[in-house]
């Protein structure tokens, strides 16, 4: 158990998701957060299934403008506390 003075270790997560299904973040966040972690996530994409289905899949992909706008907008306010991950996740 955590005492509530300790500092959590966070990761930030830059993976894929698809609403239905497991992979990329959605198979990867819950775990870590059993494991004790704080996560911060990125979906890079997100699809509606795996691309492997027959009839293929719809979504959208994250562009680098995008991804820059996010992580500037955490910078902008601080986040995350303490300043910083202690580990970056991508897949």
């Amino acid at each position: 158990m955590m005492l509530s003075d300790e500092v959590l270790p966070r990761v930030l997560s830059i993976q894929s998701h698809t609403v239905h299904g497991y992979v990329g973040n959605k198979s990867a966040v819950f775990p870590l957060q059993l494991l004790g972690f704080e996560v911060d996530f990125i979906n890079s994409v997100q699809f509606s299934n795996h691309t492997g289905y027959a009839n293929g899949w719809t979504g959208e992909v994250l562009d680098g403008g995008q991804l820059t706008a996010l992580a500037d907008g955490l910078a902008r306010n601080g986040l995350p506390p303490g300043g910083g991950y202690a580990y970056v996740l991508t897949g």
